[in-house]
């Protein structure tokens, strides 16, 4: 991804983000699922902002991020498992 890309991105998102009162943003992951126009094969395109953000510190947002959505998924479970009772 070029480092160009990164900085629109890094740009939309930090603009999408103040309009809705949160605050700045100094990094970024992503993952996003891309479907061909043409015949329609999905890719995966990930990346950070800065676009220099070291391997070894994008892994660890994701991983960040995965501990968030199992932490998450945890607690739903249990407090669905309470009212069952």
């Amino acid at each position: 991804m070029s480092s160009q890309v990164a900085d629109d991105l890094q740009k939309a998102i930090a603009s999408v983000l103040k309009a809705h009162g949160y605050g700045l943003v100094s990094r970024l992951v992503f993952v996003v699922e891309l479907v061909d126009e043409e015949d329609g094969a999905l890719g995966l395109m990930r990346g950070s902002c800065p676009a220099d953000t070291p391997i070894w510190s994008e892994l660890g947002f994701h991983q960040y991020a995965v501990t968030d959505i199992q932490a998450t998924v945890a607690v739903n479970r249990a407090a669905d498992s309470e009212e069952d009772e």
